[in-house]
């Protein structure tokens, strides 16, 4: 792989509420480059990590981000009590469990400005689907602070973009979806991440505003709403059918026991 970037970053620090960038052709992964970074008083926030290829991608929990070449992959370093400030009010601690949903909506909406005719929505808690497949994963890390420096988050986002996944493993390929496959094209990747970069800060601005519009945008997105759904969460194992996701980020499921809000779990299957 070439070492040059395929992004305008000068664009991206002119355009968006971003003030620096760092590029790797290859890094095992761009959250914990983000968290290695994340304890320094110097750091310049919010910080955007580009990566070409990671070799150890992280989801949630022991998952793998698989990719090629061609994908959009990256983490953002930031603190949203200050950093926010850029595009708003800061966002207070409690509502940072809600910034992952805040992502994945921002996702979507830039998925609607650019593939209007595919249907797109959230997979709770992390996920973003293109026609059922998954296009995107999420991944928000929050690293002890290091005092001087402020607690921060990292955001990591991995999506399918121009990495087509015919090469892909079966059970990927299942699952999962580029947006070049999806419309037969392949995709301006600096356009795609200024997009999003603006679209989340928009609606971090929101979050900080309890913008009501917020919850009911991730609400009517949630794609599991009227599906019966298994969820590994702790030790429990809960079954029932799912009503979306209300305002503080919980999935609704109703069991036989009574309805429940769960704040995490692993999704073990629909039907």
């Amino acid at each position: 792989m070439s070492n040059a970037s395929p992004f305008a970053l000068e664009k991206i620090r002119r355009s968006t509420f971003i003030k620096d960038v760092e590029w790797h052709a290859v890094v095992s992964s761009t959250n914990d480059r983000g968290i290695e970074l994340a304890g320094s008083a110097d750091l310049v926030t919010p910080l955007l990590i580009l990566a070409g290829e990671q070799t150890a991608g992280r989801g949630r929990g022991t998952n793998r981000w698989w990719s090629e070449a061609g994908a959009l992959t990256f983490s953002i370093v930031f603190d949203p009590q200050k950093d926010a400030s850029a595009c708003g009010l800061p966002v207070a601690v409690e509502r940072w469990p809600r910034i992952a949903l805040v992502a994945g909506v921002a996702l979507c909406d830039v998925l609607h400005e650019v593939i209007p005719d595919l249907p797109h929505g959230l997979k709770w808690p992390n996920d973003v689907l293109v026609a059922g497949k998954k296009i995107a994963g999420i991944l928000v890390e929050a690293p002890p602070a290091i005092p001087p420096a402020p607690r921060r988050l990292v955001l990591g986002m991995g999506m399918n973009i121009n990495n087509t996944l015919t090469a892909a493993p079966v059970e990927i390929q299942s699952a999962g979806v580029a947006l070049c496959d999806a419309v037969g094209a392949t995709f301006d990747v600096t356009r795609l991440l200024i997009l999003w970069l603006n679209r989340f800060a928009d609606l971090l601005d929101a979050l900080a505003s309890d913008d009501p519009a917020l919850p009911a945008r991730w609400h009517t997105l949630c794609a599991l709403t009227g599906k019966t759904v298994e969820l590994q969460s702790g030790n429990r194992l809960v079954r029932g059918l799912c009503r979306g996701i209300d305002a503080d980020g919980a999935l609704l499921v109703d069991t036989e026991t009574g309805p429940e809000r769960l704040y995490a779990g692993v999704l073990v299957r629909t039907a």
